[in-house]
């Protein structure tokens, strides 16, 4: 039996290339005023709006619009990336949620991404990490779209958005990484959701690190990533991991 593939937000060094690897104390943030990533949130979906990109979620579609000339930051003079994975076929781990363990049958996963300089984040992100993905990604836009399978072998169909957006400045480095997903039964009625928010902010050398999980849905797993120490008992959901590293998690209200 093939070990289970991570989906992994990877950039090679080579940046016209992408490459699927071995496959995403609190901060006083506010929910949907992250830098890059403006979050708004409810029980009819997900929308969010990022640098020259509008991501638009709902439990019927999944839909992005990127808009090159201002995508991500176009002075750094990188290129756009672009990877279409099919995931049928795909051993994946499949997602633990309140309702039910879903495992994804047919689908792929669409990732757009411009880096915007070459440079390590601080720690706790590891030097393993590193090596997978050597650029701070400004921003990353990953969208997931098919149908899994649960324990009584119903067809559900599934919309899950998997962005990121880093800033590294001579003041320090902030992260946010939002997953947000919807499952949806053959009814049309959302059997399970979700909402993971990654938020990361430190000084220039990780100095005074501060990070959280925020938690608005039913979908939340650990698991040890393939990163090296600091990289077990991270917050992951199914095949998708939030920060590479163990984090603390602030559950807060569903959307209803």
């Amino acid at each position: 039996m093939r070990a289970c593939i991570l989906l992994a937000r990877c950039a090679t060094a080579a940046v016209a290339t992408l490459t699927i690897g071995v496959v995403s104390a609190p901060v006083a943030l506010a929910h949907g005023s992250a830098s890059g990533i403006r979050i708004k949130e409810g029980g009819h979906g997900v929308k969010a709006i990022g640098d020259g990109f509008v991501l638009k979620l709902s439990k019927r579609s999944i839909d992005v619009r990127i808009d090159e000339e201002e995508f991500g930051d176009p002075s750094s003079g990188n290129p756009i990336q672009r990877q279409t994975i099919d995931l049928t076929g795909l051993t994946l781990r499949p997602f633990e949620c309140a309702n039910g363990t879903y495992t994804i049958r047919t689908g792929t996963f669409a990732r757009t991404i411009r880096v915007s300089r070459f440079e390590r984040r601080p720690p706790p992100y590891t030097p393993e990490f590193a090596t997978g993905n050597p650029g701070i990604f400004t921003p990353f836009v990953g969208v997931l779209d098919g149908t899994v399978t649960d324990a009584n072998g119903e067809t559900l169909r599934f919309f899950i958005s998997d962005l990121v957006h880093e800033e590294l400045t001579a003041h320090g480095f902030t992260a946010t990484a939002p997953i947000h997903g919807l499952f949806v039964d053959q009814r049309g009625r959302v059997r399970d959701r979700i909402s993971l928010i990654g938020r990361f902010r430190s000084g220039p050398g990780g100095e005074n690190a501060r990070y959280v999980i925020e938690d608005r849905g039913t979908c939340r797993q650990i698991a040890d990533l393939p990163y090296g120490p600091g990289s077990a008992r991270s917050v992951v959901t199914g095949p998708l991991f939030v920060l590479p590293f163990s984090a603390p998690v602030k559950v807060l209200p569903h959307h209803d």
